[in-house]
């Protein structure tokens, strides 16, 4: 029988009383991520995509979804990176459609179609298709036979003294004569009617916070808007934006729901405005409004509110409200963070029920089902739910109101739409089938290049409605592709304890507790540039560009490096620990990655908008009006409270659960944040009244910096090694149970020879002599013979993968990891978690940790306690001293400019097509031995 790591602190805990009787893990076992649509893909978190019905891929996330009245035609809105673009496809419910997209090309046409955000409505007469411009504050008119643009709505006009210069365009629908559009303005907080036949707005309506979701009642009297917003942020009161050093603040302002964050602050040096309270009407709620008078008639609390008792905690995040559809009889709205629908009375404009989407018992009460996109069948007896976590379209008897079952689609599903017969699906998938290889000996790269936003394409399904009877063989599907569940072996067989680092809890062999967890966090590897040239793992040599033996110079070819080691440290670490080779970050990029990395889901209003910001279609000014700006985030490195999950990060889940922590770096890089090289402890300055996770916010070092990459990852080690000696070495201190920490110079920036790092791959070098010093230095502390050394990557889309552009670096640093150790089994994000909540005696937090699989094959019951020797790394490449130098306190450096966002997408973007350029030569150069001699004359 298969031995269960930890399976005694399961069995001693209650919180796992869900769960308890069962095993789940991902359901991909020891497979590889691959796509393969005429089969079962294997998705970054180990889960299933096998569609029912036909399925085709089309451009990157397509967050929006219509179909035409006479549903010859749909129509999707994809807003991920470049090209911001609609798809057409006609025919669509042959399940063979022709598909055209606009622009045509790989690149975002700013004189046809610069953007595009979710919203989209056909004519009556099947022959116009509005399109909503996010942030050009515009609405884009097409026809949809000769696809050509036929107008711009232009919606930045001042109305009662307001001035909506800048606005974002999102979610709309068409009245049925198509005289009337009506759509939101995410960041101007209203609501646009729009009359069609002029071109122009009839009326601007001010509606709650970021409101994201519209719909009609099926009499036109009513338009009922979904507010996804929890708070109005500002700039600090006292910033001056010439003088920022001196009047930004040097650390966030408050912990979230605090009475400072609701009060604000203010005292002889700052003035920080409240936020107020997270359970206003403005936020997470409904609002209807009168068509007639243009005025709201009611406003509507949806889900689980901020602090409500559910099972015993109380909710973190609000219900995030995202889509509506309305019936005679009922308004529907899906709660993205509640794994909820709320039904809603349109005469009294009160909630009747929620309607829970749970997918299976089993699975206990965690969250994780994430619905989205509404739809309606035209005799009004179903609806049907988008539900993005799970990967399913959930059914509801609306007569009944009771979920009926699942039916299994593609990776996050946003919209969806019911044929006029009422007989057929059709669904957009925003991730499809997932991203596949970028890069590789057999790998070719395609006109979209290899950046794996690019490469994320979507998908439309259209499948058969299937009947009550078919039903149920598609639920029992959509479990199966989502989550492997095995009863718990009796106790007697559950495996000796002696398997484990924590066989020894109650009398530790070192005398100070634990176990003890360090989290680290790295930036944008994949597997393949740092352990490729490993020969027991799945690698590709040609592509470990940061292993053994690499050759490089800099961008002018004015200084060459060859047969360099450049991460020493963590080759080293893998022969003497363990790696895997089939670990898959869940993110695409830092943002959502950085969510990851906090045990929180991104829910829909994450996964759109930084999906657009990370296509360059969110930009961040500063200067506008708009109320909403500050509720747009882009490539950060924190979360927000719009997408707080209802239980919560990591930081609220070890408070509960009376898990002692430390956090160095993680969650702390805001929007709006200001940084350069003079910032040496901390990192950045604050701008902005954002709160942080109230547990974190407490148990943060505000000297360690965060992400800044003017600063090198060797001061950071210093940092952390002196504070942890500070406090928790010496008698009287001990160690928390988990402690955090982000070393994120491997992510990589432009040459920077006066400072230390004339190559990109000096950072590379500075990241892995750090990663080595601070598993020296935590080798050599009385905890480490009860220790687990966790490190990773927030996300992998700085590099190149042959198995898939999320596979990424996971390293288990143990006295009682396994050594020189490949584990091949299927982890994600949720894998790392899962081995810590049961190690640490908690419950599991949300559906993608319970439903990981653990990381119990790295771990041997025969420990060594050597401590580690970290390597020097190659002086060629970096020189440590000459980085430091600067961060001496009586050396006055001159300020570099404001260092790149956690992802500057433009230049990894650049980067990737330099090196996709370079393999296309490679490649020439290998085969044609005509430019092979050219080169080398």
């Amino acid at each position: 029988m298969r031995n269960l790591l930890f399976t005694f602190l399961l069995a001693q805990n209650i919180a796992f009383a869900q769960t308890q009787r069962w095993q789940i893990s991902a359901p991909a076992g020891n497979r590889f991520c691959t796509v393969n649509p005429s089969g079962e893909t294997i998705i970054p978190n180990g889960r299933i995509i096998r569609p029912a019905g036909k399925t085709v891929r089309i451009a990157p996330h397509p967050y929006g979804l219509t179909l035409s009245p006479d549903g010859s035609t749909a129509i999707t809105a994809n807003s991920g990176t470049n090209p911001f673009s609609i798809s057409i496809l006609e025919n669509v419910l042959s399940g063979n459609p022709v598909i055209h997209q606009i622009p045509e090309g790989v690149k975002t046409d700013d004189d046809l179609l610069s953007a595009v955000f979710m919203g989209l409505a056909v004519s009556p007469d099947n022959r116009t298709v509005y399109v909503a411009g996010g942030q050009t504050n515009k609405i884009f008119v097409f026809d949809l036979k000769t696809r050509q643009k036929t107008a711009t709505i232009d919606c930045g006009q001042t109305f009662d003294g307001t001035d909506y210069k800048e606005g974002y365009i999102g979610d709309m629908v068409l009245g049925k004569d198509g005289k009337t559009l009506y759509a939101v303005d995410q960041i101007g907080f209203r609501l646009l009617v729009v009359d069609t036949q002029t071109k122009q707005l009839a009326a601007n309506i001010p509606v709650g916070r970021y409101p994201f979701g519209i719909a009609l009642s099926p009499d036109e009297k009513t338009v009922y808007v979904a507010n996804v917003g929890m708070f109005q942020y500002s700039y600090v009161k006292n910033l001056d934006k010439k003088r920022l050093k001196e009047t930004a603040m040097k650390k966030p302002a408050f912990g979230y729901n605090t009475p400072q964050m609701r009060d604000g602050i203010t005292s002889d040096t700052l003035n920080v405005p409240g936020l107020g309270d997270p359970n206003t009407p403005e936020s997470f709620s409904v609002w209807a409004v009168d068509i007639a008078s243009k005025k709201v008639v009611a406003k509507v609390k949806t889900g689980v509110l901020v602090g409500d008792k559910v099972d015993g905690i109380p909710a973190v995040g609000g219900s995030s409200p995202n889509s509506i559809v309305a019936t005679d009889k009922y308004v529907f709205v899906s709660n993205g963070n509640n794994d909820v629908i709320s039904v809603i009375d349109p005469k009294s404009q009160q909630v009747l029920q929620n309607i829970d989407l749970q997918l299976d018992a089993r699975l206990g009460k965690l969250k994780g089902v994430i619905p989205f996109g509404l739809a309606v069948s035209p005799d009004q007896r179903r609806l049907y739910v988008a539900e993005s976590g799970i990967n399913a379209v959930g059914v509801i008897d609306i007569a009944a109101l009771k979920l009926v079952g699942h039916i299994p689609v593609g990776w996050f599903p946003s919209k969806l739409k019911v044929s006029p017969d009422g007989k057929k699906l059709v669904v957009a998938n925003a991730k499809g089938y997932g991203s596949g290889p970028n890069g590789g000996a057999d790998y070719k790269v395609g006109p979209e290049g290899s950046y794996i936003g690019s490469l994320m394409k979507g998908s439309v399904t259209v499948l058969d409605i299937p009947t009550d009877a078919q039903l149920k063989a598609e639920t029992e599907k959509v479990m199966a592709y989502n989550f492997k569940v095995a009863p718990q072996p009796p106790k007697g067989e559950q495996g000796t304890l002696k398997n484990s680092i924590f066989s020894n809890l109650k009398t530790p062999p070192s005398g100070v507790g634990g176990p003890y967890f360090v989290f680290i966090s790295k930036e944008n590897r994949t597997y393949d540039e740092v352990f490729g040239q490993i020969k027991a793992g799945n690698g590709d040599p040609t592509l470990a560009r940061f292993g053994m033996d690499a050759a490089f110079s800099t961008k002018k070819n004015t200084q060459k490096v060859e047969k360099a080691t450049v991460m020493p440290n963590h080759l080293a670490l893998a022969k003497r620990f363990g790696i895997a080779d089939n670990f898959y970050v869940d993110s695409d990029h830092s943002a959502d990655g950085h969510r990851w990395l906090a045990n929180v889901y991104p829910n829909e209003w994450m996964e759109t908008h930084v999906s657009a910001a990370y296509g360059g279609k969110r930009d961040f000014k500063p200067e506008s009006k708009a109320p909403g700006i500050f509720a747009l985030n882009g490539s950060s490195g924190s979360f927000y409270p719009e997408d707080y999950n209802q239980h919560g990060s990591m930081w609220e889940h070890m408070e509960r659960n009376r898990i002692s922590f430390f956090n160095f770096g993680f969650t702390t890089e805001q929007e709006a944040n200001f940084n350069d090289s003079t910032m040496k402890y901390g990192g950045e300055l604050y701008t902005v009244n954002y709160p942080l996770p109230a547990p974190m916010f407490a148990n943060t070092s505000w000297r360690f910096p965060t992400y800044n990459m003017a600063i090198p990852d060797q001061f950071r080690a210093d940092v952390f090694i002196g504070e942890f000696r500070q406090r928790f070495i010496g008698e009287g201190k001990t160690m928390p149970q988990v402690i955090t920490l982000m070393l994120p110079n491997d992510h990589g920036a432009d040459e920077r020879p006066n400072a230390g790092y004339p190559f990109r791959e000096s950072y590379m070098a500075d990241n892995d002599l750090a990663v080595g010093r601070v598993v020296e230095f935590l080798s050599r502390t009385p905890y480490w013979k009860n220790m687990a050394i966790i490190v990773t990557e927030d996300d992998s889309q700085g590099g190149v993968d042959h198995v898939d552009a999320h596979r990424s670096v996971l390293m288990v640093v143990s006295p009682y990891a396994r050594k020189n150790h490949v584990s091949h089994a299927h982890y994600s994000f949720g894998s790392i978690f899962k081995t810590m909540w049961q190690a640490l005696g908690a419950p599991y937090l949300n559906q993608y940790d319970a439903g990981a699989t653990d990381l119990s094959d790295f771990f041997t019951g025969q420990p060594d306690f050597t401590p580690y020797n970290a390597l020097p790394v190659d002086k060629r490449v970096f020189d440590p001293q000459k980085a430091l130098d600067p961060f001496d306190e009586k050396f006055d450096w001159k300020a570099l400019q404001q260092s790149p966002k956690l992802d500057d997408e433009d230049y990894l973007i650049k980067t990737r097509r330099e090196e996709d350029k370079k393999v296309l030569e490679e490649k020439d150069l290998q085969s044609n031995p005509r430019i092979r001699r050219k080169k080398k004359n």
